[in-house]
Formats: C-alpha cells, sequence, structure tokens
C-alpha cells in the first residue's frame, strides 16, 4: 500500500517522538500516549484514522506530484524543499555553465522586482512584496539546484574513492 521509503520516514518521526518524549508530545496533542505512539508506529501502518496521516500525505504528494502543500508546510517552518539532480546525469561544462546562467538570470529578475517596487516611492505594496517573494523563491530554486548539483558531484567522489 505505501512505499518503503514512506514507512522508513514513519519510523524516523516515531524517533524524532521518542526522543523528545511521547507523554510530552502526547499531552500537547491532547492524546494518550499510546494514541501518539501508535499513530507514529510503522508497524500499525494500514490502520485507518479520521485524520490525514504522513503516509497518506506523502501518497498524495507522490501521485498528483503537486508539492504546494510541501511548501506551504516548508513556509510554515522557514524551510524550503529543492530538486535534487537526477543520480546518473552526466555533468560536463556545458551543464555547470546552464547552472550559472540559471542563476544569474533568477537573481536579476528578483532584483529587478525589487528596483520596480522601491522606484515609485521607496516602499514595496502587497503585490510588490507577492512579485519580489516569487522572484526570490526562484533564484533560491536556482542557486539551490547548483548547490545540489556540486553535492551529487561530490557523492561521486565518495563512491570511487570509498
Amino acid at each position: 500500500m505505501y512505499k518503503s521509503e514512506f514507512v522508513e520516514l514513519l519510523g524516523g518521526i516515531q524517533r524524532d517522538v521518542k526522543a523528545h518524549g511521547v507523554k510530552v508530545l502526547a499531552d500537547r496533542l491532547g492524546v494518550r500516549p499510546q494514541t501518539l505512539y501508535a499513530d507514529v508506529d510503522p508497524r500499525s501502518v494500514g490502520r485507518r484514522t479520521n485524520k490525514l496521516g504522513v503516509l497518506d500525505w506523502m501518497v498524495l504528494l507522490d501521485e498528483t506530484g503537486n508539492l504546494t502543500s510541501l511548501d506551504e508546510m516548508n513556509r510554515r517552518f522557514g524551510r524550503i524543499s529543492l530538486p535534487i539532480p537526477e543520480p546518473g546525469v552526466e555533468m560536463n561544462a556545458l551543464s555547470w555553465v546552464q547552472y550559472c546562467a540559471t542563476m544569474a538570470k533568477e537573481s536579476a529578475e528578483a532584483i529587478k522586482a525589487l528596483a520596480e517596487g522601491l522606484s515609485n516611492d521607496d516602499r514595496l505594496d502587497k503585490g510588490e512584496l507577492a512579485d519580489c517573494e516569487k522572484e526570490t523563491w526562484e533564484a533560491l530554486q536556482a542557486f539551490g539546484s547548483f548547490y545540489l548539483a556540486i553535492k551529487t558531484e561530490q557523492a561521486k567522489f565518495d563512491v570511487i574513492y570509498a
């Protein structure tokens, strides 16, 4: 029913709950500690509740390909998620230059949105802030993708020389 990596993630959540304290978290959630522990126990997968569980949410993300709710979750916690380059893609000079070109383009668009917003009255209104947010998000994604490409390439060396 659920992919094994989803169940592994639930195991990680269970470890976090245990480390923080099941009773403390259960009190905060207004449930019995046994209920909370059962809800994060990977061995109880398949038991349905009246709430959307993390495994169900991951299935929705996986099936729809729509990561809007993940983006909202990240925004809530001041985090971002970025696409990881596909393993096995051979990086060459053109690939690196394309990453740089994308970063430059997206950075320029973010700076342009800010400059245009400030050009009239040295303040940003709600719409201008939204434009700045959008363009900055795209620039962050470009820089993040470049960073992850670097990390992916570094990982190849770790495998080769391990």
